[in-house]
């Protein structure tokens, strides 16, 4: 895999942590190569129905620890960024197991 640039922020960072989930799809939706990374079953609602961009990391499981969130990430988010980017897959999903 080629090396990729990426540039990841947090929604309370970019202060839309008090932002409705359509507010924030379309704002995600305006930029070129949006990849959102959401626990929230609405963001794979919303891009399942109204399409792409943005893509979605979709993490099915709870909330967690950040060392456990870290644990679960490490293996596949590399997976998940290569299809999202350079495959045809526009939800990559991250279980709990």
């Amino acid at each position: 895999m080629d090396e990729i640039n990426i540039k990841c922020v947090s929604f309370h960072f970019l202060k839309l942590n008090k932002t409705s989930d359509i507010e924030v799809y379309n704002i995600a939706r305006s930029k070129a190569k949006v990849i959102i990374i959401s626990k929230d079953l609405d963001f794979r609602e919303l891009v399942s129905w109204k399409g792409v961009p943005p893509k979605l990391v979709f993490l099915e499981f709870g909330n967690c620890s950040n060392k456990l969130l870290y644990e679960k990430l490490k293996y596949k988010i590399y997976d998940a960024i290569e299809l999202l980017i350079y495959g045809d897959l526009d939800i990559f999903e991250i279980n709990k197991d």
